[in-house]
């Protein structure tokens, strides 16, 4: 270890050192890197590599010693960029949510703030999707992305705009940046463990994730617990003996003569990489009972995700829905959807005609199905995620719900209520299943726009008076009564002179009157938030329509249309509330009910139209018959009787 070494204390040195740290990695990177291009070679070089750590922001990465005591954790970010240009990779989908220039394509799954005490369930994005909100518009700056979300992130984005944000700079010489993970997705050694990833995310031992979740190391220690001005790389204990900074211990077994460590970097990431944080969890189902459930059609039938979810050098993944813009959009791309794959489209942009859809798929015939439903649906609307029934089901994800998460960290969050399949229209007027959640927040509202307030503020506010501890439990909410609500709003309304205090939950906004009675209405802020299901794709048996089955979808109590989507919210006496899928799909109710109802005789109606139209077709043979016995009587030789 070099004696030179020293902490950076201040914010001002942090933000030259991080303006030095990227000058240098561009200039060292103005040509193209050997793992930019494609060589020609289909086989995927060995990752023969010696581990780097840049110590000081703006000199040469250093290679780390296992054996130096304090032991230094590698760098992806510089370890990779011997061959990779990091810039390359944190442009894409993966890494890319705080950049506001970028599209931000079809709604998405997003973050979701969810807070017990708070009664709050606040939908998140940096991509701006209708029905989301900015984190720095709800008071959440990168560094409280990272600790609130960074369970399931791979790195970058959030993790390295500390300087644009003064939250968290003063940690930066201690925690270090979150760069981006590449053995997250790439490593196809078993031993990659993202939840200890996540466990250190959480102590703050950012610059440790890579080494700790590899399996190439143990960490130990948590730099949450140490001041501001601690020196990591000194190794010295701090002054408080309860404090213990990360340290790292290296599996000496993995490193050869000369400190080379092979790691097992596949180019097409193992789907077990994917299910990490793109998981979908069915509550009421026995979960003893998971293995007689039916994955994917896809990935039973041997497909990985990234084969349809592909990406370049730019990692700029196709997400595969129809419409998808991107700055390039080659054919290939194109047919990486569900239409573009099972219904290919010949040269001149007509369906093609052949027996077969892309790399040997198979072509659905849509037997006894008009084909106005083409024009009127999606293909997930009928293939994809639970089968629709009386009532939505419940479900959790990783990202919204930290599933994965193993160990003594791990926690069963039940809120928010996340309900499938919620059909509803899309953009393009078609209808989709999708997976839905409803808001709740406390705000300030200014000529009708909402701004939803930071939760700790609300707590600071109002933390007695929303005590969940003696609060009734319902549903996982505790119950929020109306007095709690009007002794809230008031305390709110002193942030914000010219603001109105408002709470948002159930598809309602709460406000006091005059009077400084409670009153609710409906406010376009109080729409659910939700985003399409792609996934799991169901076999075709199970689809709906499956043999010209019109009744699926087209009887007196169809789920598609009158299937049931509980109000979720915590308010009390307003429990229990439910809308009909047609008023998700902003459908006249009365309409279909008139319109199923004449398919319930539709099978009798078919059977005596076809047996009257035999009827007068034999009726019409006996006339044709005794008419042609007429014309050959006239035309016919004349037959004259012998005597």
């Amino acid at each position: 270890m070099q004696a030179s070494r020293r902490p950076i204390h201040f914010a001002g040195l942090v933000l030259l050192a991080l303006a030095a740290a990227g000058a240098a990695q561009s200039q060292k990177q103005e040509k193209e890197m050997l793992g930019d291009g494609n060589d020609g070679n289909r086989a995927v070089p060995v990752h023969l590599m010696e581990l780097l750590v840049q110590v000081f922001a703006g000199e040469d990465p250093e290679k780390i010693d296992p054996l130096e005591e304090p032991a230094l954790p590698f760098s992806l970010r510089h370890t990779c960029s011997e061959c990779h240009t990091y810039e390359f990779v944190q442009s894409g989908w993966h890494f890319n949510s705080s950049q506001a220039e970028i599209k931000p394509g079809r709604r998405g799954e997003c973050w979701v703030w969810a807070d017990a005490v708070t009664r709050t369930v606040l939908p998140i994005s940096g991509r701006g999707w209708p029905g989301t909100y900015q984190p720095q518009k709800v008071g959440l700056s990168a560094w409280r992305m990272i600790k609130l979300f960074g369970r399931h992130m791979p790195g970058g984005d959030y993790g390295q705009i500390y300087g644009e944000q003064l939250e968290g700079l003063d940690r930066l010489t201690v925690s270090g940046e979150f760069e981006i993970n590449c053995l997250a997705c790439h490593n196809a050694d078993r031993r990659q463990d993202q939840s200890e990833a996540a466990l250190q995310v959480m102590r703050e031992n950012f610059r440790w994730v890579p080494a700790a979740a590899s399996g190439l190391a143990q960490v130990t220690g948590m730099a949450s617990t140490l001041p501001a001005a601690y020196d990591v790389f000194m190794g010295l204990p701090p002054d408080n003996t309860g404090q213990q900074p990360p340290s790292v211990h290296y599996d000496m077994s993995r490193f050869d003569r000369e400190n080379r460590v092979f790691f097992d970097i596949v180019r097409r990431v193992p789907n077990n990489r994917c299910y990490f944080c793109h998981s979908t969890q069915v509550l009421g189902m026995d979960q003893f009972n998971e293995w007689r459930r039916d994955e994917d059609v896809h990935i039973t039938a041997g497909l990985m995700c990234v084969d349809c979810h592909r990406h370049g050098v730019d990692h700029m993944m196709v997400r595969g829905y129809e419409g998808e813009e991107r700055s390039s959009t080659p054919p290939t791309v194109l047919s990486l959807t569900c239409r573009g794959c099972h219904l290919p489209e010949d040269d001149n942009g007509a369906e093609s005609q052949t027996g077969i859809g892309r790399l040997g798929a198979p072509r659905p015939r849509h037997r006894g199905i008009p084909l106005v439903h083409f024009d009127k649906l999606t293909c997930t609307a009928c293939h994809s995620g639970l089968r629709p029934g009386d009532q939505t089901g419940l479900v959790r994800t990783p990202r919204i719900h930290r599933l994965g998460l193993h160990g003594v960290h791990r926690q069963d969050y039940m809120l928010p209520h996340v309900q499938t399949p919620v059909f509803v229209r899309n953009s393009e007027g078609k209808i989709e299943p999708t997976k839905l959640i409803w808001p709740a927040f406390w705000g300030l509202m200014k000529d009708q726009e909402i701004t939803p307030l930071d939760v700790e503020v609300v707590k600071e506010k109002a933390g007695e008076i929303l005590n969940t501890e003696t609060a009734e439990r319902r549903d996982d909410w505790p119950v929020l009564t109306e007095e709690q609500i009007a002794g809230t709003l008031p305390l709110l309304g002193e942030l914000d002179d010219h603001s109105e205090a408002v709470y948002i939950a159930g598809g309602k906004l709460y406000r006091l009157d005059e009077r400084g009675e409670i009153v609710a209405a409906e406010h376009e802020a109080a729409r659910p938030y939700s985003w399409p299901v792609a996934h799991d794709v169901r076999g075709v048996q199970q689809s709906l329509g499956y043999n010209g089955r019109c009744t699926d979808c087209h009887n007196t109590d169809s789920a598609i249309f009158f299937g049931k989507v509980a109000v979720d919210t915590p308010v009390q006496g307003q429990e229990g509330g439910l809308k009909y899928m047609y008023e998700m799909e902003g459908e006249d109710g009365t309409y279909w009910r008139m319109f199923n109802a004449s398919f319930v005789f539709r099978s009798f109606l078919k059977t005596v139209g076809l047996t009257v139209c035999g009827v007068i077709s034999a009726i019409l043979l006996l006339f044709a018959l005794a008419g042609l016995k007429r014309v050959l009587s006239i035309f016919g030789p004349e037959v004259t009787e012998e005597k």
